[in-house]
């Protein structure tokens, strides 16, 4: 009994959903406006019409902010099943772009991926899509659209990397039309028998005219 008081002593009154979101509306702005660096706490209470406290009594950092605007804004679409692993794949990177594409992710998710002590807890929050992309990656080597030793880990690192890379460089991103391409030149490493055999003979041809 002793331990139930306490515990209800620490977890204090509950949580309100709208202040919740008013908090979380009002860091969106400020990191708009100001970045993550120049953003403050105390300016965030302020937008939303609360008291600093309100902020410490849902998260202990100003990155903890960050990691949830970002959640909240991201809202991945579920990977794609159409049956064609090519066609899923198009539009998994369209959206990414998109995702990716929007100032608050130049703004709050490079500061915060590049932070050591952050890289992990945004890791876990932004990873998720991959075990089910991984799964229908799976599934279209189980098919034969894919070559058995197709690796989706690999598959997918390099379909991220033209949307990753030029966020860390403070780069352009692709466009939402180079979906097509960044699929089909990946494909072209990971595609069936033909593919392959079109890939092998260019080698050998290339191999006769170096001798």
């Amino acid at each position: 009994m002793i331990n139930e008081k306490k515990a209800a002593a620490r977890a204090g009154r509950p949580r309100d959903p709208k202040v919740d979101g008013a908090l979380l509306d009002a860091a969106l702005e400020v990191f708009l406006e100001r970045g993550y660096h120049s953003a403050s706490l105390s300016e965030i209470a302020r937008r939303a019409g609360v008291g600093t406290p309100a902020i410490y009594r849902r998260w202990r950092t100003k990155a903890e902010v960050g990691v949830d605007v970002i959640r909240r804004q991201a809202q991945p679409a579920p990977i794609p099943d159409t049956g064609s692993i090519r066609q899923d794949l198009v539009a998994f990177v369209r959206q990414r772009i998109k995702m990716f594409g929007g100032r608050l992710f130049h703004y709050l998710l490079v500061p915060l991926v590049t932070d050591p002590g952050l890289s992990a807890t945004v890791q876990a929050s932004f990873l998720d899509y991959r075990q089910p992309l991984s799964e229908r990656i799976q599934a279209a080597i189980e098919s034969g659209e894919l070559r058995r030793d197709t690796d989706p880990d690999r598959l997918i690192d390099v379909l991220m990397g033209p949307i990753v890379m030029p966020l860390l460089f403070s780069a352009p991103l692709p466009s939402a039309s180079d979906g097509e391409s960044i699929v089909d030149q990946t494909l072209e490493g990971f595609a069936a028998t033909g593919a392959r055999a079109r890939a092998n003979r260019s080698r050998t041809r290339g191999s006769g005219h170096g001798r």
